[in-house]
């Protein structure tokens, strides 16, 4: 989700297929890897087998962007003249051990929830049905029902824009309300996490992790091709879906994006919306909410390239 910009050397590809156990493509379109089904092509993405992969991706001289799920992102529709890093199940490792989860940070958070609940240890329930992985909800401090990533969080596993490894405890971290501050310079891409949760009698976690699932399914416009809420909620007064509401903007389009009709703070592509349809459309949401109520909303989601002529 971060770029750091250097020399750009059209042989990288070929050297790199040859230095990772990982996989090294070129020009794939980002489409194929965003929930939104938007962005253009990365000039190179390299699919990480090993933490030595990604320290390798780290010192190879070119732009760098890391995603995971791809679930909280939007990608411009020029795409990506550089790399980008996908931490996904190809690093998604879990076990325990006295109540202590170390996990991949690709896996998958369903996943995480799923291997949880068979371990029969609760404090992860919240996360059922966020398509997000782990070191993507540790970045964005991902958060549901009254709890958040770092409340569990003992440590992270990070490798950093030179290529090193580091390990940062909670401590060490400023988590806040849909963000973290890490103490190192960006880009970096975590790597592992270790969880603290408690067990628990495995019938409750299952109940209450089938009761988040059933909310969010009843407020949220599941299956839709969105990246969940666009705007964090503000600090003081309505949260930003209500906002987006009450200023009419429900069912508000441009292109093939509208503002869903099920929780206004989702813009979904219906088939076919670009980048920059989706991107106009926040504008527009922004500008109406500022205009209506003084609020400015600020962005939840992540974007990614060139929006300046979007």
């Amino acid at each position: 989700m971060y770029c750091v910009f250097s020399p750009i050397d059209g042989g990288a590809a070929k050297r790199w297929q040859d230095r990772v156990e990982g996989s090294v493509s070129e020009g794939v379109a980002l489409a194929r890897h965003t929930s939104y089904r938007v962005g253009g092509p990365a000039k190179y993405l390299i699919v990480p087998a090993t933490v030595d992969d990604v320290c390798t991706s780290f010192t190879s001289g070119e732009d760098t962007w890391v995603i995971g799920g791809g679930s909280n992102v939007l990608v411009a529709d020029a795409g990506l003249d550089g790399v980008v890093l996908k931490i996904c199940r190809t690093l998604a490792h879990i076990s325990a051990h006295d109540g202590e989860v170390v996990v991949g940070a690709g896996r998958l958070l369903p996943s995480l929830v799923q291997s949880c609940l068979e371990m029969g240890l609760a404090g992860m329930e919240w996360a059922a049905g966020i398509p997000g992985t782990v070191g993507g909800a540790v970045c964005t401090n991902a958060g549901a029902f009254g709890s958040a990533m770092w409340d569990r969080v003992e440590y992270v596993a990070l490798v950093g824009a030179d290529g090193s490894r580091l390990q940062l405890g909670s401590g060490d971290v400023e988590a806040g309300y849909r963000g973290a501050r890490f103490p190192v310079p960006r880009p970096f891409a975590v790597t592992e996490v270790a969880l603290r949760l408690v067990p628990s009698d495995g019938g409750r976690v299952r109940d209450l992790t089938e009761e988040y699932k059933a909310r969010r399914a009843d407020s949220q416009p599941v299956g839709e091709a969105s990246a969940g809420c666009v705007f964090k909620n503000p600090p003081e007064g309505s949260p930003a879906g209500e906002l987006i509401d009450k200023a009419g903007l429900k069912g508000r389009a441009r292109g093939a994006a509208s503002v869903s009709t099920k929780h206004a703070n989702f813009i979904i592509n219906g088939g076919g919306a670009s980048a920059a349809d989706i991107y106009g459309l926040i504008e527009e949401v922004r500008e109406a909410v500022r205009e209506k109520f003084g609020v400015t909303l600020e962005l939840e989601i992540q974007l990614l390239g060139d929006f300046s002529n979007a």
